[in-house]
């Protein structure tokens, strides 16, 4: 029998309810995933934090441009990064309940 397989009669609910090698790779799994979203996420974050700084340090006219009185790299960091965090953010949640919903599925299955 593959690690995957249930045994006759047995659900993923009753796998996990009686704490079994089965019931522990299923929530391993989900685990590893949940990791993996939140991984992906925290780079995604550094990713955009880090670039926006380092664009201002390597193109110096950023901070010499003014548009309103207020340097142009100031406006670059402040102006894109909210909502860029709130599509990143609504991104990772529907993502993380579709993770959880799938696993849901997974153990109301019978």
């Amino acid at each position: 029998m593959q690690p995957t397989e249930q045994p006759e009669g047995r659900t993923p609910r009753d796998e996990l309810a009686d704490a079994t090698a089965h019931g522990a790779l299923y929530l391993r799994r989900l685990r590893q995933r949940q990791l993996a979203l939140s991984l992906f996420a925290l780079i995604a974050f550094g990713a955009i934090v880090g670039v926006l700084p380092l664009a201002i340090d390597v193109v110096p006219e950023l901070t010499r441009v003014e548009l309103l009185g207020i340097p142009l790299a100031i406006w670059l960091l402040v102006v894109p990064l909210p909502p860029i965090f709130l599509i990143l953010g609504a991104l990772y949640a529907r993502r993380a309940d579709a993770l959880d919903e799938t696993f849901r599925e997974l153990v109301r299955r019978r």
